[in-house]
């Protein structure tokens, strides 16, 4: 089944505040974070079903080079994949 992919305004804003602090930190680490978490974002639709639910139906990916996992909604009905969140592994997950 093929999926059409959609960032909430948070998961938006995350991905590009993030993008920019690797990219202040050293020119071009934020596209290497950029491509990452492409990369992920191909694996969740290519078989999203095979990351478990965690809560509320929401599944998640550990990124591998980069200190966050995307945090994603199913939506079969709608054939839609949500990206709800980029979190950053370090934040404090109540404050989601």
């Amino acid at each position: 089944m093929k999926y059409i992919l959609e960032f909430t305004p948070k998961a938006k804003n995350e991905f590009i505040n993030a993008y920019r602090w690797y990219e202040d930190q050293k020119s071009g680490l934020g596209d290497t974070f950029r491509k990452e978490v492409y990369k992920f974002i191909r694996l969740i639709l290519e078989n999203p079903e095979h990351y478990p639910i965690k809560e509320k139906q929401l599944r998640e990916i550990v990124l591998n080079k980069f200190p966050f996992l995307i945090v994603f909604q199913i939506h079969k009905r709608t054939q839609k994949i949500y990206i709800a969140s980029i979190f950053h592994t370090k934040r404090n997950p109540k404050f989601k």
